[in-house]
């Protein structure tokens, strides 16, 4: 079957440039399609096998994908099975300038040039955050396009900088997927503060199985990954805040000040007074 161009004009709304809709599988009819506009559906329950740009990929309840103009894809349901999601649409104008506004530190390129979809698979706590933010945005008056417009948008730009902003195309000679997730995650939500123990509940791996992992692919230790992390924190803290040095540095997770003042000379080669100072 020839895929079909599902066009902005008919699935966007065009004074909002941003549409949602509730799809429920038992209820649609599914052919392999294509749009002049982006795409993002997050699947409610159940299960399917998203045929996309010709690969076949297990989705299951969580699943955020990112679809982009032009990416040409279908649902696969055997019998008895079903699935529902949240599907929003949007324009060209609306995503790309999204992504300029980000600008260059985020990965657009990446998320664009990818071979298939970008696809996170949210945790519990993330999925019911969309899910919550859906409801009141569903609270919202249908006269009240203005609020609707700015919700929508809202919403999309947590989507985008919350779940997508560490994507990296798994491609050969870069390390595992789950890593590469795990690595951006713990930038997310001061994950960095808490630790090592944060890292390794988050990995979902043992701590010996992470620590090979993190050798062999970033080129450090589990305590030099987070000491990384916090370094770049109070490097930041001390250029664009004023709070006390002292604060910062147990802010960033170190419980010893000695040793993080040590660390940070060795990175930056000045004490963190004369950084703040020369910032």
């Amino acid at each position: 079957m020839e895929p079909k161009l599902l066009t902005a004009v008919r699935f966007v709304d065009s004074t909002c440039g941003i549409s949602y809709r509730y799809v429920y599988s038992d209820t649609e009819y599914f052919r392999p399609h294509f749009h002049d506009y982006y795409e993002v559906f997050l699947l409610l329950e159940g299960a399917v096998t998203h045929h996309v740009n010709g690969h076949a990929v297990p989705l299951g309840r969580g699943s955020l994908v990112f679809i982009r103009p032009n990416d040409t894809h279908d649902y696969l349901l055997r019998a008895g099975e079903r699935f529902s999601m949240l599907n929003m649409t949007a324009t060209r104008d609306t995503v790309e300038g999204l992504l300029e506004y980000l600008a260059e530190g985020f990965p657009a390129a990446e998320l664009l040039s990818a071979a298939l979809p970008p696809t996170v698979l949210l945790e519990e706590s993330d999925f019911q955050y969309i899910l919550t933010q859906m409801t009141a945005i569903r609270a919202i008056g249908e006269d009240e396009t203005a609020r609707r417009k700015t919700a929508l948008r809202i919403l999309l730009f947590r989507i985008f900088t919350r779940f997508f902003a560490g994507f990296r195309e798994q491609t050969e000679g870069r390390g595992p997927l789950w890593l590469e997730r795990l690595a951006a995650e713990m930038r997310r939500d001061g994950n960095f503060i808490q630790g090592i123990p944060r890292m390794v509940a988050l990995s979902g791996k043992s701590r010996e199985h992470l620590a090979r992992s993190v050798k062999k692919h970033l080129g450090m230790t589990l305590s030099g990954f987070i000491n990384e992390l916090r370094l770049n924190f109070i490097a930041n803290m001390l250029k664009n805040s004023n709070h006390s040095i002292t604060d910062i540095v147990y802010e960033s997770g170190f419980g010893n000040f000695s040793w993080a003042a040590e660390l940070f000379f060795q990175r930056y080669g000045v004490t963190m007074s004369a950084y703040r100072k020369k910032g």
